[in-house]
């Protein structure tokens, strides 16, 4: 875009150097913003680390547990005991605005865990426990998958916001003020040789009363 192509203008000039000011206020305003950004950026991080490796260690054991149990009770056993459980898993979503990013909420409704799902069988201790840790560990997933949505959205929102500041950094502040420079040069060279004619008329004029004093 050439500064060129606007009129050399004292407006224009004067609207210009508002713009550049509104846009270097903009730039700290958004420079803020990816400040305030990185922080939640990293706060969530090393809350998903901790999580991770706590989930990673309970489901380590959920599976030595489960395993347990199906050395008591025989694989077909396990596999019946499962089938006769209802699929009653339900999952509540929302939203959250966190510095003007949308992060999805999911959470288990625990209303939805069967208290008894295997009714009156005997069923293995291992088994019992097996089920009632994955309950927890379920839980917790879903936390990482909340943590990991807002990781994923705020991530978004900080490239966003880099790539608003790039753009002012390299096109628009530069494109103001090179054309505020343009104006105000040919409106300074307008100024001199506005300044250079009225001396030379200047002159004529008392040259010209010169000789008119000269001839009477």
């Amino acid at each position: 875009m050439s500064s060129r192509k606007i009129l050399p203008t004292k407006l224009n000039l004067i609207n210009l150097r508002k713009q550049i000011r509104l846009t270097r206020t903009i730039k700290r305003l958004l420079e803020n913003k990816r400040e305030v950004l990185l922080i939640y950026l990293r706060e969530y991080a090393n809350e998903y680390e901790k999580l991770y490796s706590e989930v990673s260690q309970l489901l380590k054991e959920v599976y030595e547990t489960y395993l347990m149990g199906v050395s008591a009770e025989g694989i077909s056993t396990v596999e019946s005991y499962a089938n006769s459980v209802p699929s009653s898993l339900q999952v509540k979503s929302d939203l959250k605005v966190l510095f003007g990013v949308r992060i999805p909420i999911v959470k288990l409704d625990e209303n939805s865990i069967q208290p008894q799902p295997f009714g009156n069988i005997e069923v293995s201790p291992y088994i019992t426990k097996s089920r009632e840790a994955i309950a927890e560990a379920f839980k917790k997933i879903l936390e990482l998958v909340e943590m990991e949505s807002a990781i994923r959205s705020l991530s978004a929102e900080l490239r966003k916001t880099q790539r608003l500041i790039n753009a002012i950094d390299s096109y628009i502040l530069p494109y103001y003020t090179s054309s505020a420079k343009y104006i105000k040069g040919v409106l300074d060279d307008r100024t001199r040789e506005e300044f250079v004619r009225l001396k030379m008329i200047r002159k004529v004029l008392q040259r010209r009363r010169g000789e008119n004093v000269g001839n009477r």
